[in-house]
């Protein structure tokens, strides 16, 4: 059975967000809104090439935007995570 992946808190640099909302059109709030503490998201780990590990998320806000991000760990099992990116898949 695969294991869950836990995202309670996501840690967000100033770089980051600037790098999402300019080039993504993607706030922090919204990140937050569709991964955090949420059952319902598709998540899992990768290893890219050239970002190394890392999770791959798939959530949504309130209104059915798509949110995917890639997440780093801080403490996996806390939950902690900080974001690389993100950005709304189709937009």
């Amino acid at each position: 059975m695969p294991r869950s992946i836990y995202i309670a808190e996501i840690r967000i640099s100033a770089p980051i967000e600037r790098k999402i909302k300019v080039k993504h059109n993607v706030t922090p709030e919204k990140v937050r809104e569709a991964l955090v503490l949420r059952t319902d998201i598709t998540a899992g780990w990768e290893n890219h090439e050239q970002h190394g590990r890392r999770v791959v998320a798939l959530g949504h806000t309130a209104v059915q935007r798509p949110i995917l991000a890639a997440l780093y760990p801080v403490d996996p099992s806390d939950g902690v995570w900080n974001l690389m990116t993100a950005r709304s898949p189709g937009s």
